[in-house]
C-alpha cells in the first residue's frame, strides 16, 4: 500500500483495522478494490481474490484525479505480525535435546497435576544431567521462569502461582495460565476441552470461555483479548532481539475484557502500557499458533 501511495505521490494515511472482516480487506473511499463493493463485510474468513497492486493502483488513481487525497483503510481478521507469534517457537528450537526433553517434563508435570515437577522427578528426567544448568538453560532462553530460589514459576503457558486465568482441564486439574492468549492456548496444546474462568481488570466483571471440540463460546458475547506490554515505545513483548521476560513485562497485562469499551477504558488509565485490541478469534488464533505444537516439536 505505501509503495503504491508513493508511486503515485499521494500523502494520504492508511487506516488499519482489526476485526471480523475477510482478511484482509483494502478500502479506498470506502470501496473495496476488489469488489466494487462499498464497506467491508462482517464475514469471518480469507479472501480468496486478495487485493492485488494493479487493482490497488487502480482505485487510487480514479481518485486521485480529483485533486483531493483518498481515505484508504486496510481491515483484517489477522493479529499484527509485530506480536512475533513464532518467538516461542524460535526459542524453543535453540534448547538442547536435554533441556528440551526437561521442558515437555514441565509441561506435561503442569498439566497433569496443576503443579511443576518436584526435583527427583526433574532428575529423573535429565537422565543424570545437571538439573540446575538444564533449568538455567530453560529460563535464559525464557522458555520457563524460574524463582529466586530456583524453583519453576512458571512454564507458558502455565503459571506456578495464582494469576487472574484460570483453567479448568477436561479429565484433569485446574491450573493458572500467564495471561489470556497463553490460556486460550491450552486446549489445542493439549488436545482437550478446558473453561477459562477471567476478570476483567477494569470493571472486575467476570469473563468465561468454553472451549468444547475445538469450538468457543464467550461470556459475556463481546468479550475482547488485550495484548501487548509495558513499553511505550515497543508494543512486541516477544522481541526476538532484546530477549526480555514476558513473564514480567507481558502477561500482567495481556487481560480478557468484557468488551472493547472497557478495554480502551484500561488502556487510557494505563500509559505506560502499548499494545492492541483483539477480536476473539484473533486472540484463539494468536494462541493456537503459539502454543498448539509445544509439546510435539
Amino acid at each position: 500500500m505505501a509503495e503504491c501511495l508513493d508511486e503515485l505521490g499521494l500523502a494520504a494515511q492508511v487506516a488499519e483495522r482489526l476485526g471480523d472482516f475477510p482478511s484482509p480487506t483494502v478500502l479506498v473511499d470506502g470501496v473495496d478494490v476488489m469488489t466494487g463493493a462499498v464497506g467491508a463485510s462482517s464475514t469471518q474468513a480469507c479472501r480468496l481474490d486478495l487485493p492485488t497492486r494493479s487493482r490497488v493502483l487502480a482505485a487510487l488513481g480514479r481518485h486521485g484525479s480529483s485533486g483531493s487525497e483518498p481515505v484508504v483503510s486496510v481491515e483484517s481478521d489477522w493479529y499484527p505480525p509485530a506480536l512475533s507469534v513464532g518467538v516461542v517457537r524460535d526459542r524453543i528450537g535453540e534448547l538442547s535435546p536435554a533441556a528440551r526433553t526437561l521442558h515437555r517434563t514441565i509441561l506435561r508435570s503442569f498439566a497433569a497435576t496443576g503443579r511443576a515437577p518436584d526435583r527427583d522427578a526433574l532428575a529423573v528426567a535429565t537422565g543424570g544431567g545437571n538439573v540446575a544448568d538444564l533449568l538455567g538453560e530453560l529460563h535464559v532462553h525464557d522458555v520457563i521462569r524460574l524463582d529466586d530460589a530456583g524453583r519453576v514459576r512458571a512454564a507458558y503457558p502455565f503459571s506456578g502461582v495464582p494469576t487472574a486465568h484460570a483453567v479448568a482441564i477436561e479429565g484433569g486439574p485446574s491450573v493458572y495460565a500467564m495471561c489470556a492468549i497463553d490460556a486460550l492456548g491450552m486446549a489445542e496444546m493439549l488436545g482437550r476441552d478446558i473453561v477459562i474462568t477471567s476478570t476483567d481488570p477494569l470493571s472486575g466483571a467476570d469473563v468465561r470461555v468454553t472451549v468444547d471440540g475445538g469450538r468457543l463460546a464467550w461470556q459475556p458475547e463481546t468479550a475482547v483479548v488485550f495484548v501487548g506490554g509495558n513499553s511505550p515505545a515497543d508494543p512486541d513483548c516477544c522481541d526476538p532481539v532484546t530477549r526480555p521476560a514476558a513473564a514480567d513485562r507481558c502477561c500482567g497485562v495481556m487481560n480478557f475484557f468484557t468488551d472493547a469499551d472497557s478495554a480502551q477504558a484500561w488502556i487510557g488509565q494505563h500509559p505506560a502500557v502499548s499494545g492492541v485490541v483483539l477480536s476473539q478469534r484473533q486472540a484463539w488464533r494468536m494462541g493456537v499458533d503459539i502454543f498448539a505444537h509445544v509439546l510435539h516439536d
